[in-house]
C-alpha cells in the first residue's frame, strides 16, 4: 500500500463514472492514509483522475455474532464424542505393527 494525501482525490461518485469526463473508473490499489484506515482508490479509465473509494477490508469491525478468537468456525464441526477416527489409511498388519512399536495394546 502506498501513503495517500489525505483529502487529496474526490470521493468516487455513486455512479462510479469519471465527473470530468463521465467515463468509467477502475479499482486501482488500497492506499494507507493513518493507523488503522486505508481507502480505495479508483482512476479513470479515459483521463486518468483518480477518486477515494470507502474504506477497505481490515478497517471494519468484524460484524456480530463473529468470535474473533476462533475465527468464525464456532458451531461449524459437530464435537467429537467417540475415540479417534479409523485411518483408513494403514491396514491392518501395519497398525498392528505400529502399535506393538509404540509399547501400546494389539
Amino acid at each position: 500500500m502506498s501513503r495517500a494525501d489525505r483529502g487529496a482525490p474526490d470521493a468516487l461518485p455513486a455512479n462510479r463514472t469519471c465527473r470530468l469526463c463521465g467515463a468509467a473508473t477502475r479499482f486501482s490499489h488500497t492506499t494507507y492514509v493513518r493507523a488503522g484506515e486505508s481507502v480505495a482508490l479508483y482512476v479513470c479509465t479515459s483521463c486518468g483522475t483518480t477518486f477515494r473509494g470507502g474504506l477497505r477490508g481490515g478497517d471494519r469491525p468484524p460484524p456480530p455474532g463473529r468470535d474473533a478468537r476462533s475465527g468464525g468456525r464456532a458451531g461449524r464441526r459437530p464435537p467429537v464424542d467417540e475415540g479417534p477416527p479409523a485411518n483408513p489409511v494403514l491396514d491392518e498388519d501395519t497398525a498392528r505393527l505400529l502399535r506393538e512399536a509404540l509399547g501400546g495394546q494389539q
